[in-house]
């Protein structure tokens, strides 16, 4: 715009300064005096109109012309007054110099403007005199050329030159001219605000001085570059006159005027500009190294689902460099056939639509499985046409691998507790007919049957109770209410504390229970959770081991691990059902040897606390052999 509107500016002064000389040569071709009588007989051929009178104003001659366009007869204006024939006045005008002529005898001109059919016409009026033969003026010749077109021409022209003085001085950019030895000659009202000079100091001023020496083209180097295009374009800095760096744009034009080579100049100040690209050139900067920094994986695409741009992220997830995909779709890439129609047919989805898409998909990566979450979001050009899009995928493994356990987790739950509302229910099918029986027939049956009724009550209520027990036990493990304090704890004080809790029933089946222990057998671990893992393995062992068999329980150090084993010589579990074993989902149970009843949790309790003293239980097992039940913990914190 600044560039457009200078040229014009200069054709416009080249076109003023044509008009003007013009206006000069046509005027001054009509500026000739008549020096002889002998014009006279010549006028009639004359194309200007040519009028002669004497000294008293009485018109005595007139040509054709000066008849014509004042359109009078001959007859009738000899004799008479030309003020009053050509002007109907009463004496001379005052702007006349006949009166002049004849009194200095010299020629003279003067300026005529009257009203002709409503229109003010301009007539410029050369008056010569010629002499008598004593000297003196006899007659005048007086020579009436028509210059209204040229009197509206100036008129025009000055207003033209008004015009471009008042854009020169109210321009908002400021303007100067300088000579081709860079000293400014002309301004505009705009420099002396933008430079803090006055006018005063910057007529006394050069390119050169206003030029930052720092960042701008020597100036002889800057005139050869213009006077050979006649032209430039640029940008540079000023120096204000407080020392002030005054980021500039700058456009010269070469103008050649009368012969003198000069040099316009319109410089617009750029700060505001310069600030704002400055801005968004940090902020680009700043959004590139988010981008490249992102963990996130982000990507451009074109509509043939072409990679614009791909970040560094590329590299730690793909170990591809990023500009291996640009240019490419992911076929060409070489991703699997599946994958690449999903992620076209979304990217399409995308573009018709014109709004943002978020979907999920996985990829293999060196063997796994990874989940990533893609937000894919349309972007616009200027003329609000969707043409790319952004992709950014960010990998959701953990999260996802974490939502399919908890979910695992709650199918779990939830076939647990209705396992476990069954086996809450199985007591009471024994205890409700026998109440009921003893209620209705206790006066009619014998101390037997009473007994035998009270045997199974017993059992029932036992059964319940442990299952109530352990259910509590877990419960509170799940919600984090059992206090979890590792210390150093001696694991053969606790194993003989439980033998001897479990001693009365491994008598009742005359079974024997031994302890093996080699060297240190200390454990960082939290005692009560240990003890009931403890408690519960000695209790199953007894309860699936025949009458008269053996429990063996050992504790073995293996450099920073103490080992645990309960060994027993029972019925053993068969590779089936000791997959069940640790599942909360399946609640395994079995009546013992002595049709002792479990509740199922004994186990999965075990392995809540095992767990959470950072150890590890397995089990070994064959049918009517045994069992090997082994819980390996830490030594150490």
């Amino acid at each position: 715009m600044l560039k457009e509107s200078t040229y014009q500016l200069k054709d416009r002064i080249e076109e003023l300064e044509g008009e003007l000389l013009e206006l000069r040569n046509e005027l001054a071709q009509n500026n000739h005096e008549f020096e002889s009588l002998d014009v006279i007989n010549q006028i009639n051929g004359k194309e200007t109109a040519i009028s002669v009178i004497d000294t008293d104003f009485t018109i005595i001659e007139m040509n054709y012309k000066c008849l014509r366009d004042s359109n009078l007869d001959n007859n009738c204006v000899l004799g008479k007054k030309c003020y009053a024939i050509l002007y109907d006045l009463d004496q001379p005008c005052k702007e006349c110099t006949v009166e002049q002529v004849i009194q200095n005898k010299i020629a003279n001109k003067f300026l005529k403007s009257y009203s002709e059919n409503g229109n003010v016409k301009f007539e410029e009026k050369s008056v010569s005199p010629i002499f008598d033969s004593n000297g003196t003026v006899d007659k005048l010749v007086i020579q009436s050329e028509d210059i209204t077109n040229y009197y509206h021409l100036i008129d025009k022209v000055g207003q033209r030159e008004e015009f471009y003085k008042t854009i020169f001085e109210s321009a908002g950019d400021a303007f100067l001219i300088h000579d081709e030895a860079g000293k400014i000659i002309e301004f505009g009202s705009q420099l002396p605000i933008l430079l803090q000079y006055s006018e005063e100091e910057l007529n006394k001023l050069s390119i050169p001085d206003i030029d930052d020496p720092n960042n701008s083209m020597d100036y002889g180097d800057r005139k050869k570059q213009i006077d050979k295009k006649g032209s430039a374009i640029f940008e540079t800095t000023l120096i204000s006159k407080s020392q002030a760096i005054i980021p500039v744009e700058v456009v010269v034009n070469l103008i050649d005027t009368l012969g003198q080579r000069v040099y316009f100049v319109a410089i617009r100040n750029v700060s505001n500009r310069k600030i704002a690209e400055n801005k968004l050139k940090e902020s680009e900067e700043r959004f590139r190294t988010l981008v490249e920094n992102a963990t996130d994986l982000i990507m451009r695409f074109d509509r043939n689902y072409k990679h614009l741009f791909v970040n560094s992220a590329i590299q730690k997830v793909l170990n591809m460099e990023p500009d291996n995909f640009i240019g490419k779709t992911h076929q060409e890439l070489g991703f699997p056939d599946d994958l690449c129609k999903f992620w076209e047919q979304e990217m399409q989805i995308v573009f018709d639509s014109a709004k943002t898409r978020t979907v999920e998909f996985s990829l293999k990566i060196k063997d796994k499985t990874h989940y990533f979450e893609w937000q894919l979001i349309p972007e616009f050009n200027s003329q609000g046409q969707n043409d790319t899009l952004m992709a950014i995928a960010r990998d959701i493994t953990s999260r996802k691998l974490s939502e399919m356990a908890l979910n695992e987790a709650l199918i779990t739950k939830d076939k647990f507790f209705s396992i476990l509302a069954h086996d809450l229910k199985n007591p009471f099918n024994v205890l409700l007919p026998i109440s009921q029986s003893l209620m209705e027939d206790a006066r009619r049956i014998g101390v037997e049957q009473i007994e035998e009724a009270a045997t199974l009550i017993n059992s029932a209520v036992k059964q319940e109770f442990n299952l109530l027990n352990n259910l509590l036990e877990w419960s509170r493990s799940q919600m984090g209410n059992i206090l979890f304090n590792p210390k150093p704890t001696d694991l053969s004080r606790l194993v003989n504390s439980n033998m001897l809790l479990h001693e009365i029933n491994a008598d009742k089946k005359q079974i024997n229970i031994s302890l093996q222990k080699k060297g240190d057998t200390n454990a960082y671990v939290d005692e009560y959770m240990v003890d009931t893992v403890i408690r519960n393995l000695l209790s199953n062992a007894i309860k699936f081991t025949k009458i008269g068999g053996e429990i063996e329980i050992s504790l073995n150090n293996l450099e920073d691990r103490l080992v645990l084993s309960v060994k027993d010589n029972g019925i053993g579990i068969s590779v089936e059902n000791q997959n069940k074993l640790f599942r909360i989902d399946t609640n395994y149970t079995r009546i013992g040897t002595s049709d002792e009843i479990g509740t199922g949790l004994g186990l999965i309790l075990c392995k809540e606390f095992v767990g959470q003293n950072k150890g590890d239980i397995s089990v070994e097992s064959e049918l009517e052999k045994g069992s090997i039940f082994s819980v390996s913990l830490p030594k150490n914190p």
